[in-house]
């Protein structure tokens, strides 16, 4: 039964992670989903999108979020979704083609962030997006360090998996921290390529 601290709503099991503040776009391909995707749409609710693990089952800290558009593609649907807060999986059930969940929303830990961790990170993203779209226009990054670390997670070039772990991380201090040691060995390698 809800208390006060659960929530249920609609569970999307989706191919990439889904980022609070970041806006993010994807292809959906089972029917059931999509049918999910669209009615949330059409009714303006939201869903938890959850990343779908190699056992087929969704993962268990994921993404409240809404579906900005939907477009039919051969091979399914593809969807652009608008991440709004981490929630904790509690348990799902099959109601129909859909899954319903029970959830808790998951707020990150209170850390003082020193400035240096930010700015570091912040540089090492400005850097590495230049490295990546040289012919791109620069990355917009969000100063604050919260919205910094999901902007990090989503747009540096990284498997499904370690997104996963970065969505986990409790803390926006971890979170930071673990980025910068990534976007770190990516530097390095990028800089070893060029200068090869």
């Amino acid at each position: 039964m809800p208390t006060r601290d659960t929530f249920s709503m609609p569970l999307l099991p989706v191919p990439q992670v889904v980022f609070p503040g970041i806006i993010t776009q994807m292809p959906v391909r089972p029917r059931a989903a999509g049918a999910s995707a669209r009615l949330a749409a059409a009714q303006d609710h939201s869903l938890v999108f959850a990343l779908m693990r190699p056992d087929r089952e969704p993962s268990t800290v994921a993404t409240t979020g809404r579906v900005l558009e939907m477009e039919e593609s051969p091979e399914g649907w593809q969807i652009t979704v608008a991440g709004i807060q981490r929630a904790q999986v509690l348990s799902y059930r099959h109601q129909g083609n859909s899954l319903i969940g029970q959830f808790r929303y998951a707020n990150d830990v209170e850390e003082s962030i020193p400035p240096l961790l930010r700015e570091e990170a912040w540089a090492l993203a400005s850097e590495l997006w230049a490295m990546l779209n040289l012919s791109g226009p620069p990355a917009n990054l969000p100063r604050t360090a919260p919205l910094l670390s999901y902007w990090i997670a989503a747009h540096v070039p990284l498997s499904a998996s370690t997104q996963q772990e970065l969505l986990e991380v409790p803390s926006t201090r971890g979170r930071l921290a673990k980025e910068i040691s990534l976007m770190r060995t990516l530097l390095d390698g990028l800089r070893a390529e060029h200068s090869s």
